[in-house]
């Protein structure tokens, strides 16, 4: 720091010189150009220095975050029940009035469908009617990795 603080007084220095040596004229404008670049040079070295230097950051952001599994757990339910809600509509919509939806989530703090479950019971149809057209439904509505259709009739 006091090395910076030296070279400006130093520069500063060599300014009034110049100031005094040179006559008035043509180059006596180009000479102080040039002086002005110097000056800015010197005044914005440390910042150069503070580039290529290695800073440490992980003393400052060194602290570990732990998640609030309780927020996210509640964060979680919602988009199921959202989702099943969603599937109940569109089986509701294509005819499939009185489809029990049930998602069944995967445990890490994602939102992760494993499995779908779709009880027909209370509908008029049969599990070999339509089996293949509700997992469509379900397929198409939310992103699982399966879908079970149950008719307990």
């Amino acid at each position: 720091m006091t090395g910076w603080i030296m070279s400006i007084v130093g520069v500063v220095v060599i300014g009034v010189l110049i100031d005094v040596l040179t006559s008035e004229g043509e180059s006596n404008k180009y000479i102080k150009g040039i002086y002005a670049l110097i000056v800015v040079l010197v005044i914005a070295s440390p910042i150069a220095k503070a580039l290529k230097s290695d800073i440490d950051f992980s003393k400052y952001f060194d602290q570990t975050f732990d998640t609030d599994s309780a927020f996210v757990d509640s964060v979680n339910d919602d988009r199921k029940q959202s989702d099943e809600q969603k599937i109940t509509i569109y089986l509701k919509n294509r005819g499939y009035d009185g489809a029990n939806v049930v998602i069944f989530q995967s445990t890490s703090n994602i939102y992760e469908i494993d499995r779908v479950n779709v009880d027909i019971t209370l509908c008029s149809q049969t599990k070999e009617e339509c089996e293949e057209e509700i997992k469509k439904i379900v397929f198409s509505t939310v992103n699982c990795n399966e879908v079970r259709v149950y008719d307990n009739k």
